[in-house]
């Protein structure tokens, strides 16, 4: 579908005016750009705008914002471009949808009617999704937030869905509970005692992820948190997970936020599970959340380009795509680049750099970096 359009005289907006519906067409359609992901610019778009729900017509940084925990400025939308050797980029769209006005049970309402127009709309079903509902959008949710939605775009195809839910929409002392009830739900009776083992080794579950649309092997993700851990304590969650090195998850922690421990936002680990495979989990993710551990974004975007250079992705796709969301000096600020991501796992090496819209707020750099990287 993504594969005629010239977007060559297209310029990200001003996001200090405007909507956020128009922001976030012109940083979506830019980066689909800066990724070589050209495509229908109605559909590009449509996809902008309904990913937000009502929120698509707020004007940017006006008060009464919800405070998303989407992104580092709380605005309610995320960008991450994928690389993987030998394979274009894949561009995510993450995004939560609004009420007007905004809350946790009003949010979930637009979620559910966004989803439902997205399944009509690209010619998915919901049947994963409705076996685990009533788990995690209960009539009270007493979570953080209820559903964000997710699209990806790759070169060739249509594009992939995926949602992520609360596992403490009914509370964090049943979080567990819910996550090992929705993978049995799902088929994964064997991947129960992941997340037993993840708790009790100090983690703190974040997030329920289920890929929906035209995904070859759709998975289910479960997140969790390590709370003032470092990584080792990444290389310990990885090694639930076959082939996997904690070695090489250790360096790429250091090598992005230092030796840690880390003290302000932590790690981030994934297992991922695939129906076709008899041996849960099938895939490990850290992310690594670069933006609490750098001065300002060029230190960032120094670190990411040296990892791309070690697994020989070109450097030029992420410029272009910082350039694509915005047009400030990136030592004027920080948290333009949020996280980076790396999957372990024997079938893919697949690294992640996550954006913010900074739709809401730019964040000054900072004058003192918690457990700096030495030597750099």
């Amino acid at each position: 579908m993504f594969d005629a359009i010239d977007f060559r005289h297209r310029s990200t907006p001003d996001s200090d005016s405007g909507s956020l519906g128009t922001l976030v067409r012109g940083q979506f359609a830019a980066l689909a750009e800066a990724a070589g992901l050209t495509g229908p610019r109605e559909e590009l778009e449509h996809l902008g705008d309904a990913m937000l729900g009502p929120s698509a017509a707020l004007p940017v940084r006006a008060p009464g914002w919800w405070y998303s925990e989407v992104s580092d400025d709380h605005s309610p939308v995320e960008y991450s471009l994928s690389f993987e050797p030998g394979l274009p980029p894949q561009l995510r769209l993450l995004a939560e949808p609004n009420g007007i006005p905004p809350g946790v049970r009003e949010n979930v309402a637009v979620g559910r009617r966004v989803l439902r127009g997205l399944a009509e709309r690209y010619g998915f079903d919901l049947r994963r999704f409705a076996l685990i509902e009533d788990l995690f959008l209960p009539d009270r949710p007493q979570g953080a937030f209820g559903l964000w939605c997710a699209v990806v775009l790759t070169p060739h195809g249509e594009p992939s869905f995926k949602v992520y839910l609360d596992p403490g929409a009914q509370g964090t002392g049943r979080a567990p509970e819910l996550v090992e009830e929705g993978l049995a739900r799902l088929g994964f009776h064997r991947a129960r005692p992941l997340v037993g083992d993840a708790v009790a080794d100090g983690g703190r579950l974040m997030y329920f992820a289920l890929d929906l649309g035209q995904w070859s092997r759709p998975r289910v993700k479960v997140y969790f948190a390590h709370d003032g851990g470092g990584p080792e304590d990444a290389a310990r969650a990885a090694s639930a997970v076959r082939g996997s090195s904690g070695a090489a998850v250790e360096e790429f922690c250091r090598t992005v936020a230092g030796p840690g421990p880390f003290a302000m936002r932590p790690l981030v680990s994934c297992y991922s599970l695939v129906d076709a495979e008899p041996e849960p989990p099938d895939g490990y993710t850290v992310h690594v959340p670069i933006r609490d551990y750098v001065e300002h974004d060029g230190e960032a975007r120094a670190r990411a380009v040296a990892v791309m250079h070690r697994q020989g992705h070109d450097p030029a796709v992420l410029d272009r795509a910082l350039a694509a969301v915005t047009r400030r000096r990136l030592d004027a600020g920080v948290g333009l680049i949020s996280y980076l991501s790396q999957v372990f796992t024997p079938r893919a090496q697949r690294l992640t750099a996550y954006l913010s819209a900074e739709a809401n707020q730019v964040r000054p750099p900072r004058t003192r970096v918690p457990h700096a990287v030495s030597g750099r």
